[in-house]
This record gives structure tokens, sequence and C-alpha cells, in this order.
């Protein structure tokens, strides 16, 4: 039974990696297509394999499981154009199953409203959107785990306002080589309620990658594949200097304002703080993610 319920996983989400071409629908949450975590945006955001902390349960569910004991987050997200991104979470694993709690907030105020090019706006609005999430974990023989996400989702955009619910599922291998991971995950799945008598699809998206990790260095290359929008990689590496401090470094393709990332962090006892810097093409600024973590 337990060899069936990962084969079916499996079949589910190689298909989505087949269908997962760009479509010229419209999609909704586009904020909240920002990824979390600054060690994960240190390193390019190829994080659908790296197991290590509460995190896990935005970019693969299954990496919950994975964990080792408690883990609390908070980050802060300074990005371009004013956006701001608020993060938290809970998680704990002990190698066998997990389970996970999150909220992501983000908004962005005083955007100019217009029906037509013009010199002079209607007016200004904001846009808010949220998303609680609650993660499933559990482990199938020594090698093979499955996760999943149910989440609450709630966007505004000035005076109209929509609820919906997502689920992600996802897939983490470790192999025989010590050290190497594979993951996989398919991300948004679900349906929102019409935001002004139009329903907007979620931007579901499909992610592939591994990671790998030996003494100090640990690198990671993930594939991303969204059902609407540009496909890309992403690469990041890490080095950690007496476990105590991290360089990290990333660099992802296939996007228009960003590729590549610069990160730290330091660790003491059981307390991290990480940071992450992003620059920013077209001269649209740059992003700063900064994360507490208590282990």
């Amino acid at each position: 039974m337990k060899r069936l319920l990962i084969g079916l996983l499996l079949v589910l989400l190689c298909q989505q990696a087949v269908h997962a071409t760009p479509s010229a629908r419209q999609t909704g949450f586009v904020l909240l297509q920002e990824g979390v975590g600054a060690r994960a945006a240190g390193m390019g955001e190829a994080y659908t394999a790296v197991v290590g902390d509460q995190t896990s349960a935005f970019w693969n569910p299954a990496g919950v499981a994975a964990l080792q004991g408690k883990d609390f987050v908070l980050m802060h997200h300074s990005s371009i154009q004013g956006i701001k991104q608020g993060y938290g979470g809970w998680a704990y694993g002990n190698e066998k199953r997990g389970l996970a709690l999150s909220l992501n907030i983000c908004g962005a105020g005083g955007l100019e409203g217009r029906t037509g090019p013009t010199a002079d706006p209607l007016g200004t609005f904001s846009l808010y959107d949220l998303d609680a999430g609650l993660s499933y974990a559990q482990r199938f023989g020594q090698r093979v785990y499955v996760g999943f996400n149910i989440r609450a989702l709630y966007e505004t955009i000035g005076p109209e306002s929509a609820w919906g619910t997502g689920v992600d599922i996802g897939l983490l291998y470790r192999l025989p080589l010590n050290g190497l991971t594979l993951g996989a995950v398919y991300r948004n799945l679900g349906r929102m309620q019409p935001l002004d008598q139009a329903r907007i699809p979620l931007p579901r998206i499909f992610r592939v990658g591994t990671a790998y990790t030996r003494g100090a260095w640990a690198g990671a290359v993930d594939v991303r594949l969204p059902e609407t929008g540009a496909k890309g990689i992403h690469f990041g590496l890490e080095y950690a200097v007496k476990k105590q401090l991290f360089l990290r470094g990333g660099y992802q393709t296939g996007h228009d304002t960003r590729d590549v990332f610069f990160g730290l962090g330091l660790v003491r006892k059981n307390w991290r703080i990480d940071y992450a810097f992003v620059p920013t093409h077209m001269g649209l600024g740059s992003s700063h993610r900064m994360a507490v973590g208590i282990r």
C-alpha cells in the first residue's frame, strides 16, 4: 500500500511537470509567489531538496518530517517598490513524522490606479495577501518522505476581496550516497472566490531539485516549471565556517528583474540569524530578507 501511494504521488508530480507550460491565463496572489526564508534566498531559492528549518513547509512540505526537533522562525522581507512581506512559522519533526504551522503576509500601499494611460492617477489603492497553512509529512520506508500543505488564502485589492484554499504536495528522497537528496513539489492547487466578478487561478508551479552536503559545503539546484510565466533554473551554494558563520550565494535564470543572490548566517547555540540581499535590474531597488530562528 505504501509503494502504491508513493507511486501515485510520483505520477501526479510528473504529470504536472509535463503540463507546466506557459499559458495566457492570468493568476492571482502575485505577491505570494515570493519565497520565504533568508537562507533560501541567500542560496538562490534552490531549496526544494534542502532540509534544515521550518521554511521547508513552504518550499517542500515533505521536508518537515525530516527535521530533528522543534524549529521556530520569523522573517521580514523588504522588497522592491515598497512591497513588504512577513512570515512566521513553527514546525516539529522527528525523522518519521512532522507537523508545521505558518503564516505568510504580503502587502503594498499607495499604488496608483488608472483605467488608461494618463499623467494623473484616479487615486491610490492597497494590495494585501494572506496565506495561513497547516503542514503534515511522513516518512515511508527509510528514504522517502511525503508531505502536504493545506492553506487558507485571502486577497484584497482596493475595495475588492476574496477567500480561497490552496494545497501543496511534496516528495523528498534521500539517496544511498550520504548527503545527497532529491525533492519535488507541486504548489498552489486550489481555487479562489471570484474577485470583482472574475475567478482568478492560483499561480500553480512545479519544482524539482537536488541538494548535496559534504563537510562544510552545501550545494543545491532547482528547476522551476510554472504553469504561467517563465521557466528557470536556480543554483545555490553555502559554506560553513566552524559551523557558526555561513556564507551563501545563488543564481537563477528566467527572471526579468533579478539573477544573483547573496546571504550570510550566524548560529549561536539554538539561535540563528540569517540575512539575504538580492539586487534587481531596471532601477527597481534591492530586496532584503532578515530572519531569526530558534531551535
